[in-house]
């Protein structure tokens, strides 16, 4: 029995057929296609019509996009109960999404073929070559930095630190089970949103001249910096409690520091023991689950954030907190060198060096001491990366692909 119900406006010039399950990156990038006029058919499992948003709860009621009509959609509706029933029944979803990531991504072939479009798909839809017309382009989406090299470096890591285990436990599981590997294999071109995930593709064998880097953005703030209080530098963590994320990096780096004039607040619900025990320090404050408004109110009244990442696809959160006028720290392996943000705004470190981590800590706390940062100016930087420019970028890139296979049909 065929679920998938189509709802698609053939007066449209069509382009490409997107596939992407749920809402991931808040539909942007078929949005930016549609905008273009480069969207044929948006492939998802499940996308509010207008007719039903008052019937629906909450969680679906919000699966839509403004700008992106219903009419243009494909719901793979099997995928959608894959996934559900799944939930319900409390199954290990990784087994659902490779299903359910299969499901839509057969949907979105046979609609391109069909109607003569292009691919543009997120890797985990890309299992293989998909059956096009004869020519026909695919473009990859990679949303996470190849597995190889993640779990190389996690490795080497998890040899300096021990106590990470649990971390390394899980992160040897997910590799285990990625269904993502080799998608830019299946593609003609490939768009990722950070150096660190373009190494990871070239660290597989993805030929660097396949790939283009576009960072992600965010809505534009609009309301005014709040003014920061006086006394010590607050710095900030919100993310995951893993070795990835090198909160275990930022426990000892504010141990060798030992800063007087500061203090951290880490907020992570999901923590690795023994980072945890890491974090018992003079200083420190770890909280659990925070709302919106609550996670809202930490950045507005934080100086500083500071995510030491070893792997990091991109960050959204530093993007967050730029908008709400922290001065950033990351590392090169995160998006932030490829937002090109001034010394002011960020401070971009070397993947796993205390010293380095210790230093910046003392240095930032001396800077907040001296009057040094500028919360405004930090937005204002920030507010230069936004979603409208990525999907500019994204449309611009998908032309491009679709030029190049004019010119080759032009050739032949």
């Amino acid at each position: 029995m065929n679920y998938v119900k189509e709802h698609i406006n053939r007066a449209d010039a069509a382009r490409y057929v997107c596939v992407i399950n749920r809402n991931r990156d808040g539909y942007e990038v078929p949005l930016g296609l549609e905008q273009a006029g480069l969207l044929d058919t948006f492939v998802t499992d499940f996308y509010a019509r207008p007719a039903w948003r008052r019937f629906l709860p909450g969680f679906l009621a919000r699966r839509r996009k403004e700008g992106l009509p219903a009419a243009k959609t494909a719901m793979g509706l099997r995928s959608f109960l894959v996934q559900y029933a799944a939930e319900a029944l409390k199954m290990p979803m990784h087994k659902a999404f490779r299903i359910s990531d299969r499901l839509l991504g057969r949907t979105a072939a046979r609609i391109a073929r069909r109607h003569g479009a292009k691919n543009y798909a997120y890797a985990s839809y890309l299992q293989s070559r998909p059956p096009l017309a004869e020519g026909a382009k695919v473009i990859d989406f990679e949303f996470h930095p190849h597995a190889g090299l993640a779990i190389q470096i996690l490795r080497e890591d998890f040899a300096r630190f021990p106590q990470v285990a649990w971390s390394m436990e899980a992160e040897e599981a997910g590799f285990e089970r990625d269904s993502c590997e080799g998608a830019w294999r299946h593609a003609d071109a490939v768009v990722c949103a950070s150096a660190m995930t373009r190494r990871a593709l070239e660290y597989d064998g993805c030929p660097p001249e396949r790939i283009t880097v576009i960072p992600y953005g965010i809505t534009p703030a609009t309301a005014p910096v709040p003014p920061r209080a006086a006394g010590p530098c607050r710095f900030l963590y919100v993310g995951q409690g893993l070795s990835r994320k090198g909160l275990h990096h930022l426990a000892e780096g504010w141990r060798i520091a030992a800063p007087q004039n500061a203090e951290l607040t880490v907020v992570a619900y999901r923590i690795d023991p023994g980072i945890k025990a890491m974090l018992d320090q003079k200083g420190i404050r770890h909280l659990g689950y925070q709302s919106r408004a609550e996670l809202d109110a930490l950045f507005a009244s934080s100086d500083v954030f500071i995510m030491p990442s070893l792997v990091e696809g991109f960050g959204l959160v530093y993007l967050e907190a730029l908008q709400a006028g922290c001065h950033v720290v990351g590392t090169v392996n995160t998006g932030l060198p490829d937002l090109g943000l001034s010394r002011h705004a960020a401070t971009v470190l070397p993947v796993g060096d205390l010293q380095a981590i210790a230093d910046t800590i003392t240095a930032l706390a001396a800077r907040k001491a001296a009057g040094g940062f500028d919360p405004v100016a930090i937005q204002a930087e920030g507010n230069r990366w936004t979603w409208q420019h990525f999907r500019a970028a994204i449309a611009s890139h998908a032309a491009s692909v679709v030029a190049t296979e004019q010119v080759t049909e032009r050739e032949g």
